[in-house]
């Protein structure tokens, strides 16, 4: 009995322990991150159990659950955390989303990284994912309201040429660039040459702070690219493509012919016959919709990217190739790029390791020949009572042969080709632990050609006598061939140590850029075969040529050191002495310094009672950095690499001796030695907070930046005979507010996420070095006011009869009631205060004041993600508060130079019944006319709201299985789907200020698209 006894036991707990497996569900899986690639180490539990495992290097897992009502956590740093219910499923493969609110965050700064919870300066993070969320050909445009403190102002949508202009914090220079410096993976570079699909990250610095490792360069801020690096893991190959169509988001509408007659004031007999005819004679009868038939294409556009990822421990590789196709709406206007980047890790042993990377691109731009510009300003001007298409498909005459069509069509291309290539090779020692040394060489080649022919075609002068014109008069070729060089050799060294508590980094290192380029440029004329588009085709008499080169260089030393006391109190100190070739020896070194200081409010013990924060810092920083991109927007233009000198131009003064042209040379600006860096200062104070575990983040920011020492070229007496030399005398402030909150959760396998962000900054002249104003043209820079504020006539209404004419002061032109009636502004200093207190009773320029901003503030942006089950969504609002714009010639005014009216004007111009309308009479309007001029009349609340994006997509769980493919995702969306202001019908706020209608219009773009991994 005794023996039995045990036996029965065992047998018991041999059927429980059988019966508790046969109940037992065995789950496996593939974990991927946001690029569709295999996450490894990510953490996997059952919920409300100890119990769970880890995903191996190639992001597989297996696991044993209790039952279908089990609930797998997975979590992985850096990632937000998903629950998901087993049910059913019993194969479970599931994507991490990037956590951007988590603190711990490893943040992408100069010359290395950081953790987010140890920043002092101003750095904001775009994951790569927001990035190529959206389906665009430029990655600046996927930049307009990702982060506050970056105002990025797409005003075109024409291909190839549809990025966005970036500004950091505003503008802080008149004559020196203001673009931001853009470094991809540590090189300087053009981020609208990378692929989007490329990119895995993108940190903006903000504040001298961050920026002052960057010394001469930084001033404008930085932007840091990362491009994607391989994994460790098992090989994947991914393939991304979408295709699509673009149409203008909005157009002019215009009169048709008949409506255009009667407001011109046409004899009614005539209109009468005008209509009767043009059904059955639209030869000599026509009413012509010249924007419908120069928007006439489909703009079909289509991507194509393929990637291949993977490596083991010691080599990681990741090879990418992609096509780009983008069409426009007008007819011969085409982009394509053709990008292709390998880049690659090699741990050669434990000391040594080897980074060497490969990118290339090609672009190739067609457009008629003398750029869309003109196109759109005669498509915007001749009126529907002209001919563009003759019933026999000849050529209208247009007005005197500007036939926008015919020119778009029949009137020559202009092909651009540019041809990119760049090489990285790192090489990381470590000699000892901690220390760490590396050198890190890469050189860059651009190769640009430009070809412009200028064909003839014929236009019908007369339909009757079939009379001709030829337009031109000659056809024509040229072209330009730009070539670019660029060394970049940098030197690190770096030492991390932590001593109980405290814990220290410290940086050296050395760069060298040297830059050499040169341009070459021929021309000819009068081609017999104009099919034969080659130099050698075109008659000798009027061939052209000419050529230049030109070279710069920067070297510079700089250093950091980074401070941390139990991750509580924080400090950072920045140095860099550079010596640009653009000054002179005396002048051509500077150092910029910076210091920054945190303190985690959290780690202290007094803050303990305050446990719903899960973060809370407080942050100060200054510094201060330099601009060497004299004169231009683009630092390798030839003209002012050596601005200190009195260059003597070669070609420029020729003279002729008897019937020979013998070269000459002459100084054509005067040199100023003594110039020397801008310089700017930027004090910061900010404030990081999360909430709930980091789901609620926000943070604020004020910073003021002054910028002093601006390069001006103030007027020299005209007696001099040479152009005025650049000098420093200018100083111009900025002072904003960034502010951005984010918030993250999940419910069950609902997951979600919404950001806003916002920032305003307004900037002021504080100096102009006792230049009292520079005016150019629309535009003028005072102290006390905007950089390029609006400069026009003030209005008070307008003249509703003769007697208020004969009353006023003399303006321009001959008046007629419903004409501006403008402010004669006091210019008159009658008692001698150095005041103007009275007016001259004369309308005349001196009467120009302030009318408008045209930089954009209050600048907002709302993103909100979604997924659930498969399905993903996501939409983007984005915003300006205020802005000016001023709008000119063909772009608003009716009949302007006899051109034609848009359908607005007729509802809100100037009538004796509607004596406060928005704009003046319906009357003929040229450059000498009294409506004509710049004034408030012509300046329009350009504030507005902005669907930015919408996407929609969806994740196949079980067609991706057939195809034996580790995702498969497909999507569909819509960029700029729809804008809300308060502008006259048919006009973008986007529009460039100032335009007179020489404008590509921003376009809606619909696409459809497919990732596939395997």
């Amino acid at each position: 009995m005794k023996k039995i006894l045990p036996s029965l036991f065992v047998l018991v707990l041999m059927v429980v322990a059988t019966s508790s497996m046969a109940q037992s569900i065995t789950v496996s899986g593939t974990v991927f991150d946001e690029n569709e690639s295999p996450l490894p180490g990510v953490s996997i539990l059952i919920k409300n159990s100890s119990s769970g495992t880890v995903t191996d290097l190639d992001g597989r897992y297996q696991i044993e659950v209790p039952s279908s009502n089990s609930v797998l956590v997975y979590s992985f740093l850096g990632y937000f955390k998903q629950e998901i219910t087993v049910g059913n499923q019993r194969s479970i493969d599931v994507n991490l989303d990037p956590d951007m609110s988590d603190l711990s965050e490893v943040v992408v700064v100069g010359y290395g990284d950081q953790r987010r919870i140890n920043l002092t300066g101003s750095v904001e993070s775009i994951d790569g994912a927001a990035i190529s969320r959206q389906p665009v050909f430029q990655a600046s445009q996927a930049l307009v309201g990702m982060t506050p403190g970056l105002t990025a102002i797409q005003s075109s949508s024409r291909p190839g040429a549809d990025g966005a202009t970036l500004r950091v914090r505003g503008i802080g220079s008149l004559g020196a660039s203001n673009d931001p410096l853009v470094l991809v993976d540590g090189i300087q570079g053009d981020i609208n040459n990378i692929d989007p699909a490329d990119i895995e990250s993108i940190s903006v610095l903000k504040d001298a702070a961050a920026s002052a490792i960057y010394g001469s360069r930084g001033s404008n801020g930085v932007i840091l690219v990362t491009t994607k690096r391989g994994k460790v893991g098992a090989m994947t190959v991914s393939y991304n493509t979408y295709a699509g169509w673009q149409e203008p988001q909005t157009l002019p509408s215009y009169l048709g012919a008949i409506d255009f007659l009667r407001v011109t004031n046409t004899d009614e007999a005539a209109i009468a016959n005008y209509e009767q005819n043009m059904a059955t004679n639209p030869d000599i009868y026509p009413d012509t919709d010249w924007m419908d038939l120069l928007f006439s294409e489909n703009g079909f556009q289509q991507y194509h990217n393929l990637t291949v990822n993977g490596g083991t421990e010691n080599v990681q590789l990741m090879g990418s190739i992609s096509y780009t196709d983008q069409g426009a709406n007008v007819k011969n206007y085409n982009f394509k790029r053709y990008n292709g980047r390998f880049n690659s890790d090699i741990k050669i042993n434990d000391k040594f390791d080897l980074t060497f990377d490969l990118n290339f691109s090609q672009e190739l731009t067609s457009q008629p020949n003398s750029g869309l510009d003109r196109v759109f300003l005669d498509a915007f001007r001749i009126d529907p009572t002209q001919v563009a298409i003759h019933t026999d498909g000849s050529w209208g005459d247009g007005w005197s042969g500007q036939n926008p069509i015919a020119h778009a069509t029949d009137g020559g291309l202009n092909r651009n080709e540019n041809n990119y290539f760049r090489g990285l090779m790192r090489v990381n020692y470590s000699p000892v632990k901690d220390l760490n040394v590396s050198l890190t060489y890469s050189p860059e080649y651009r190769d640009l050609f430009d070809r412009n022919f200028n064909k003839m075609y014929t236009t019908i002068l007369d339909w009757d006598s079939k009379s001709t014109r030829n337009v031109p008069d000659r056809n024509s070729l040229s072209n330009t061939n730009t070539r670019i060089f660029e060394n970049n050799l940098i030197g690190l060294i770096t030492y991390s140590k932590s001593i109980t508590d405290h814990q220290f980094t410290i940086l050296g290192g050395y760069e060298m850029i040297k830059t050499n380029w040169m341009q070459f440029g021929a021309s000819r004329t009068d081609f017999i075969i104009d099919r034969f588009e080659q130099l050698n085709a075109g008659a000798e008499t009027n061939m052209r040529n000419n050529g230049s080169a030109t070279h710069s260089s920067l070297v510079s030393y700089f250093s950091r050191f980074n401070y941390s006391y139990l991750d509580k109190y924080l400090f950072e100190a920045n140095v860099r002495r550079d010596a640009s070739s653009r000054f002179a020896p005396e002048n051509r070194v500077s150092i910029f310094p910076s210091f920054s200081a945190g303190w985690r409010l959290t780690e202290e013990a007094f803050f303990s009672p305050l446990d719903f924060f899960s973060e809370f810092k407080l942050r100060a920083s200054w510094g201060r950095l330099g601009n060497q991109q004299i004169g231009s927007q683009n630092i390798r233009t030839i003209g002012n690499d050596f601005p200190y000198t009195a260059n003597i131009l070669l070609g420029a003064s020729n003279f002729i001796f008897g019937d020979n042209v013998a070269t000459g040379a002459a100084q054509n600006v005067l040199a100023n030695r003594g110039i020397r860096w801008e310089s700017a200062e930027t004090a910061n104070i900010g404030l990081d907070a999360g909430l709930i575990n980091n789901q609620l983040t926000f943070s604020v920011e004020y910073y003021v930046r002054t910028t002093n020492d601006i390069l001006l070229a103030l007027p020299v007496p005209r007696v001099v005979g040479l152009s005025a030399p650049l000098q420093n005398v200018g100083s111009v402030e900025n002072r904003g507010v960034d502010f951005n909150i984010n918030w993250r959760d999940a419910i069950g396998q609902f997951n979600y996420s919404a950001n806003f962000n916002f920032s305003d900054v307004k900037n002021e002249v504080t100096n102009l070095g006792g230049l009292g104003q520079i005016i150019s043209g629309n535009s003028i820079t005072t102290t006390g006011s905007p950089i390029g504020s609006i400069f026009g006539y003030q209005s008070m209404g307008y003249f509703q009869n003769q007697e208020e004419i004969d009353n006023a002061p003399n303006q321009f032109g001959g008046l007629i009631p419903g004409n501006i009636r403008y402010v004669d502004q006091p210019t008159l200093d009658t008692n001698g205060d150095g005041m103007n207190d009275s007016s001259d009773e004369v309308i005349n320029p001196d009467d120009r004041v302030i009318i408008g901003d045209p930089f954009p503030r209050y600048s907002y942006a709302l993103n909100l993600t979604a997924d659930y089950k498969g399905f993903d969504f996501a939409l983007m609002f984005q915003g300006v508060g205020k802005r000016d714009l001023l709008l000119q010639g063909d772009a608003i005014m009716p009949l302007w130079n006899a051109g034609k009216v848009q359908e607005w004007h007729v509802e809100e111009s100037w009538t004796p019944e509607r004596q406060n309308a928005r704009i003046p009479v319906l009357a003929p309007t040229s450059s000498g006319s009294n409506d004509a001029r710049a004034s408030d009349v012509w300046v329009f609340d350009a504030s507005y709201l902005a669907i930015r994006n919408l996407s929609l997509g969806y994740n196949f769980p079980t067609l991706k299985d057939r195809l034996k493919a580790r995702s498969l995702r497909v999507y569909t969306s819509i960029q700029n789907l729809a804008n809300f202001n308060r502008l006259p019908k048919g006009t973008n706020p986007l529009t460039p200020n100032g335009s007179s209608g020489a404008f590509f219009p921003i376009a809606r773009a619909y696409t459809f698209g497919a990732s596939l991994t395997f």
